[in-house]
């Protein structure tokens, strides 16, 4: 029986284990032949949207693969706003009103709580990672 999946990451793109166990954990749930409906990226998790990480040669690049991931399972990868304005991430609508360079992937898109809430109750599981 497949299931349609919400995933809500609240950890950075690298310094903590969060973001590379829900890119395993999404990895196997396409594998498995479930449907990933979202990836909402909160708290300091936001940080998995910046198009201006560059991870050494040696290293995983996360933010690449939650790119093949939403190409793969056509899920929505959203960002929380209040939460990325905080740290400092942007994309490119914000950006162009206060006259600062974006610097969040567009394949990212900047949500609320309210649409993490409709994800959640649309879907069959949720999974905090």
């Amino acid at each position: 029986m497949s299931l349609t999946y919400t995933l809500v990451v609240t950890s950075p793109l690298y310094g903590k284990q969060g973001s590379a166990s829900a890119l395993n954990f999404a990895k196997a749930l396409i594998e498995a032949g479930h449907q990933i409906k979202t990836v909402f990226f909160y708290l300091d998790g936001v940080s998995n949207g910046l198009s201006t990480s560059l991870p050494a040669s040696d290293e995983v690049n996360i933010h690449q693969h939650w790119l093949d991931i939403k190409k793969a399972s056509a899920c929505s990868l959203l960002v929380c706003s209040a939460a990325a304005y905080r740290r400092g991430i942007i994309g490119e609508e914000e950006a162009a009103v206060n006259h600062l360079p974006a610097n969040m992937h567009n394949e990212f898109n900047m949500s609320g709580l309210a649409e993490m809430a409709t994800a959640m109750l649309s879907s069959d599981r949720v999974v905090h990672l």
